[in-house]
């Protein structure tokens, strides 16, 4: 018996040192720092104990970090999260290149882009500020990401699709413990609307972390600041949920409109943080010809690449998923053209699988989309997950019995093909036709 209180004394002995020597090594390892950003402003990680903070350890040179960073994962859910939402979760980007400096960051020199145009969170890296914050961390290479949950070492965490790594970043549990009622309106990318309106969506999330979301109240704003529609919202949202919800209110005007939920579950919102967005209403281009041409330019990532043109019952062209490449690079796809119906509003949309557009790293990829008199109705690249163009096409369609068209030589037509089609047009098959540029082109 005394023999085993002795090793039990000296087990006890040995498990306290153990704890201790984890305690002291974990506040060692701890990584602590202070630096300045860009603009000269000065961040002490040590104030932000009480949030979740991701730290971006990037390089302006980078592709893999350009192509996270313009997936926008990050600006939208600072957007929503941080300081100007509900302010639990902070993000710095910190570029780890002792060279860097305010020009290269803005896109000059060895910069694979512009890291500054629509990034709101802090950006450290010139003058040796980041390549100082990155000494505190251990990693293989660039991009890499550190979660900070409170004090001590901050775990590393992967890239991912928005919501999966959102998913990931609850996990920094003490920092999303809001206990009341709460409901927020998500970033609202803008709308693009038709002559005779739109209604708009607007993304609802249940920011309680113990209470569900079962109601709440939709408020609607012109741009005027006139509240012009009140609706009520009902469903059930699990915390941390999210869902779509329709307003039903035509919007037919361009400008900022504004969205604000209110009232979650019936109760006064105690956390107002984040409950009101702004839409950006634009018109739409009118008076498209209805020929349609899509030119699409793919890059190393073909397979993310898909496209269509459609309206609110029928997709009239559309195209890809398109084949990849084994590096960086271009592959000029063929075009593809169709014809809407006149008179008809319709979406180009554009979609990359990963999140990233066709322009981040991997190639200049691009879309362009002309129509049959060759005005170029929309094109890009640069974009995160899609993007969306509306545009109605005009009547450009006759009839076979008001064409009048004669040339003051000869009274010859000839069609798209070159072949000649008589003045009188009997030998026309049934249907509708527009003349352009001495052509004449069958359109149904």
């Amino acid at each position: 018996m005394k023999y085993e209180n002795e090793i039990f004394k000296i087990l006890c002995t040995l498990s306290l040192i153990t704890i201790l020597s984890i305690f002291f090594l974990n506040k060692c390892n701890a990584q602590s720092w202070t630096a300045s950003d860009m603009n000269g402003v000065s961040y002490d990680l040590s104030n932000y104990t009480n949030k979740a903070v991701l730290v971006d350890i990037s390089a302006h040179w980078c592709g893999p970090c350009w192509s996270w960073h313009g997936g926008h994962v990050m600006q939208e859910l600072y957007h929503d999260f941080g300081p100007n939402g509900t302010d639990e979760f902070m993000v710095f980007w910190i570029d780890g290149d002792a060279g860097s400096s305010v020009p290269i960051l803005n896109g000059g020199g060895s910069s694979v882009g512009d890291w500054v145009t629509g990034t709101d969170y802090p950006i450290i890296g010139p003058n040796g500020e980041g390549a100082a914050v990155a000494n505190n961390y251990t990693f293989g290479g660039y991009p890499t990401l550190f979660l900070h949950c409170g004090t001590g070492t901050a775990p590393e965490i992967q890239r991912n699709e928005k919501w999966v790594f959102w998913n990931d970043v609850l996990n920094c549990s003490p920092s999303f413990q809001w206990q009341n009622d709460d409901a927020t309106l998500l970033l609202h990318p803008g709308m693009k609307i038709c002559t005779n309106g739109n209604e708009p969506d607007v993304e609802i999330y249940n920011a309680s972390a113990y209470v569900n979301l079962t109601s709440a109240t939709l408020e609607l704003k012109d741009p005027s600041g006139t509240l012009v529609h009140t609706q009520q919202w009902q469903g059930n949202l699990s915390p941390f949920g999210h869902t779509v919800a329709t307003i039903n209110y035509l919007i037919t005007t361009p400008g900022t409109w504004t969205v604000k939920v209110v009232l979650p579950n019936g109760v006064t919102d105690t956390r107002p943080n984040g409950d009101e967005e702004n839409i950006e209403v634009i018109a739409p281009l009118t008076n498209v010809h209805t020929d349609v041409t899509v030119t699409i330019i793919t890059d190393a990532y073909g397979s993310e690449t898909t496209w269509s043109i459609c309206d609110d019952n029928f997709c009239y062209i559309a195209g890809g998923p398109y084949n990849d490449l084994t590096s960086a690079g271009t592959t000029p796809q063929t075009p593809v053209t169709g014809t809407i119906p006149p008179n008809n509003c319709v979406t180009f949309k554009i979609e990359d699988s990963y999140g990233d557009g066709m322009n981040s790293g991997f190639g200049a990829g691009s879309y362009t989309v002309t129509d049959g008199l060759g005005n170029v109705i929309a094109q890009g690249g640069s974009f995160g997950t899609q993007e969306e163009i509306k545009f109605e096409t005009g009547n450009f369609t006759v009839g076979i019995n008001d064409i009048t068209y004669t040339t003051t030589e000869d009274n010859r037509i000839f069609d798209i093909l070159g072949r000649e089609w008589k003045r009188d047009f009997i030998d026309l098959p049934k249907g509708m036709y527009i003349i352009n540029n001495n052509k004449i082109f069958k359109t149904r």
